[in-house]
């Protein structure tokens, strides 16, 4: 049998820790940088250089939301309109502070079946929520008395309770998320629930 070996035991534990701390950050909200004012930054089909390019960023391009990195950290995972693809990290800076787990970043979450769209306007306190499902369904303006409620890290959950034209909260968790209608690829899961309704709304979140 062969010796256990603490060292490399707490190595590795280490490695699994820094591997979900990484993870945790995501998704960022990023800007490009270091690309000439004629060029844009390529969108890959994959991370790699040699992969079909299907979209591009502009070089003074804000406000870019990268859901996850390569496995070697080269390459963001970013939408561009129906699909996911690849930029190269080089080209892109952080340009939000924190983590969205910190109820201080705005975020659109959507469903289908039925169709329905909420907007978290955090830090404000102040969130929309509508549902496309009915042509007389109405656009509800939902205040939360207390804010977020503190999330857990591991996994990542962030609770909003609200309460005004309807009563329920939001639980948004870090984890990879598809809406259903795309080939996009989201990195927060939402379900909403309201008070008195027997069924939660579920769908995917994306900062703005």
């Amino acid at each position: 049998m062969r010796p256990f070996r603490p060292a490399l035991a707490v190595f590795t534990a280490l490695a699994m820790l820094v591997t979900a701390a990484a993870a945790d950050e995501f998704p960022a909200l990023y800007r490009v940088t270091g690309v000439a004012q004629n060029d844009a930054l390529y969108i890959r089909a994959e991370p790699d250089a040699g992969s079909a390019i299907i979209g591009f960023l502009s070089p003074d391009q804000s406000g870019v939301e990268i859901t996850a990195l390569s496995p070697d950290g080269r390459w963001g995972q970013v939408n561009y309109f129906e699909r996911a693809g690849w930029s190269h990290m080089r080209y892109l800076e952080r340009a939000m502070a924190g983590s969205w787990r910190d109820a201080q970043t705005s975020l659109s979450c959507y469903g289908t079946e039925p169709y329905w769209r909420l907007s978290l306007f955090l830090p404000t306190d102040r969130a929309e929520f509508g549902s496309l499902s009915r042509l007389d369904d109405e656009v509800y303006e939902l205040v939360t008395d207390s804010g977020a409620l503190p999330a857990t890290r591991f996994p990542p959950v962030l609770a909003i309770p609200f309460s005004g034209t309807r009563e329920g909260a939001a639980i948004l968790r870090g984890e990879d998320c598809n809406d259903g209608m795309s080939d996009q690829e989201f990195a927060i899961s939402a379900f909403l629930y309201f008070r008195g309704d027997s069924e939660a709304f579920s769908g995917c979140c994306r900062l703005e």
